[in-house]
């Protein structure tokens, strides 16, 4: 379910709307990173610059992600092992918490490494553009240095600070834990240290561009204030937003990190893939008692719209249908099999005037002897007999025409046929003794019989199509809240199906929601 659908323009103009939004959307504390890879990166900067202020721009990170180094041997003019992250806030007052990587050396390492006096272990550095006021300061809190023999000598009416002897230092306290001493060394903007999913592969679901938890860990951390602080300082626990939640890793990080968080996506599949990751998170945390956010909504805003969202409805269709996608053609947008493919854009039918744009570009191409496929939501009275008379006259260049309402191979890609389960709910005592004994999705199995044209695909246990199992104990019509979920923790295990849940004594409505392996749900509300 996750493939790239833009072509470059699109894609742009996409972004510049979305970058807009985020803009008026982002606090004045707050700032917006972007993860590009190297194709979009110059682009999408350009972009920001106009949306943000190139004097908002903070920083361009490298992450060197880091390939397998199969790929490293096949690949030409050098691997690419960096993407992109850049780096903008709203002003000056962002939050901004300086990342650190930490390293533990022993007592008499640092004794041989580092300076000491009776605050433990220092070293030194130049006091660089370090105002007066911020020196003396520093002066108060014992951590301007001078060199053996020498003295601090304080001009107030100069304002300068010198030595008697030597050059002006500034102590940089290393922390001590038992028999160690950490080393607190600043991050710069070259992220070398965090491998990409290729090399730690512990963390791979399946998501094309998913990032490793550590990434989103240090962004999140550098760029909002741990929930203590902001709650001591009378202010709101930072939200993390996620507007292209993919797999869900910002929003499982936010979790663990205390943080609120949105997530968005117009993938329902990307939904319900971090809906079932974090609900495992949740729980983990619930038991141990580490969180004060153990549930969350999900809020549907929008159905999907072909006209609203046509280009994402044509590149559904493109997976639907199976084409391969070609981006270095200006006119058509494709090939099936050995045909060149034009997609008709699914505002409108199929009329006389685009297949007169066909054979203006057929004229260009005078050494083009494959034949097309026109694909559309629909077509005018008149293109049927135009079409009939062209492949009469024209031995190559032939025009099949695939209309998705009606086509018998692909027409299916507008009928939705929507899952149906039969589910037993039954009180006994104090408890909800909940059996789902039948299920079936018709998508998933049209899914599955796509490639088997022989045969229709059989399913032997119908929880193989279930992914997970939800269950409120106390539905109250209006906001569907867990109490128990079914969530297989491997990928070949099966749910349940059979609950016992703790009830009211009072006649009470018990919801069960299924979820299916392509995340849609259904639900069946009871009475008990």
């Amino acid at each position: 379910m996750y493939f790239d659908i833009w072509n470059n323009d699109t894609y742009l103009q996409f972004m510049y709307e979305r970058l807009m939004l985020m803009k008026e959307l982002l606090a004045t504390p707050g700032s917006i990173y972007v993860h590009l890879d190297h194709r979009v990166s110059p682009h999408i900067k350009l972009l920001m610059d106009e949306v943000f202020g190139p004097e908002n721009f903070r920083n361009q990170i490298i992450w060197r992600r880091q390939i397998p180094r199969g790929k490293k041997a096949s690949a030409q003019f050098l691997p690419f092992s960096a993407d992109h992250i850049l780096l903008y806030t709203k002003g000056e007052n962002a939050t901004w918490n300086q990342p650190v990587k930490i390293n533990k050396i022993t007592i008499k390492q640092a004794e041989k490494k580092y300076s000491k006096d009776e605050k433990g272990f220092f070293r030194t550095s130049d006091p660089g553009t370090y105002s007066f006021d911020s020196l003396l300061t520093l002066h108060r809190e014992g951590r301007l240095y001078a060199p053996k023999g020498s003295k601090i000598s304080i001009d107030h009416r100069s304002k300068v600070i010198r030595t008697t002897k030597g050059k002006l230092a500034i102590k940089y306290y290393r922390k001590q834990e038992g028999n160690y001493v950490l080393e607190e060394n600043p991050i710069d903007n070259i992220w070398e240290d965090i491998p990409g999913l290729g090399i730690v592969s512990s963390q791979w679901i399946g998501f094309q561009t998913q990032k490793p938890d550590a990434l989103l860990k240090r962004i999140i951390k550098a760029s909002t204030k741990e929930p203590e602080l902001a709650l001591k300082n009378g202010e709101d626990i930072p939200i993390v937003l996620d507007c292209f939640i993919g797999s869900g890793t910002t929003a499982k990080v936010a979790q663990k990190l205390g943080r609120r968080w949105i997530g968005c996506d117009i993938n329902k599949g990307a939904i319900h893939l971090t809906s079932r990751e974090l609900q495992k998170i949740i729980n983990k945390q619930v038991r141990k008692k580490e969180t004060k956010y153990p549930a969350f909504a999900i809020y549907k805003v929008n159905n999907y719209d072909l006209q609203l969202l046509r280009t994402e409805a044509i590149e559904l269709a493109v997976q639907h249908i199976g084409i391969q996608r070609t981006r270095t053609d200006r006119f058509f947008d494709g090939t099936l099999g050995k045909n060149l493919v034009k997609i008709i854009d699914f505002n409108h039918p199929l009329t006389l005037l685009d297949l007169q744009l066909l054979q203006d570009e057929l004229k260009k191409r005078p050494d083009e002897d494959r034949d097309i496929t026109i694909v559309c939501l629909g077509k005018e009275l008149a293109v049927d007999p135009w079409v009939e008379e062209w492949n009469k006259k024209h031995p190559i260049n032939k025009i099949k025409v695939i209309e998705l309402k009606t086509d018998k191979k692909y027409g299916s890609f507008l009928i939705h046929k929507p899952a149906e389960t039969k589910v037993s709910i039954k009180r006994k005592n104090n408890k909800a003794i909940i059996e789902i004994q039948d299920f079936i999705s018709p998508t998933i199995i049209e899914r599955l019989n796509i490639d088997n044209t022989l045969f229709k695909v059989k399913i032997p246990d119908f929880r193989s199509m279930i992914d997970c199992v939800l269950i409120d104990s106390n539905y109250d019509n209006n906001t569907f809240h867990i109490v128990y979920s079914d969530v297989p923790e491997k990928k070949n295990d099966l749910v349940a199906g059979k609950y016992e849940i703790k009830i009211p004594k009072k006649k009470i409505k018990v919801a069960v929601k299924i979820i299916d392996m392509l995340g849609e749900e259904i639900m069946k509300v009871i009475e008990v």
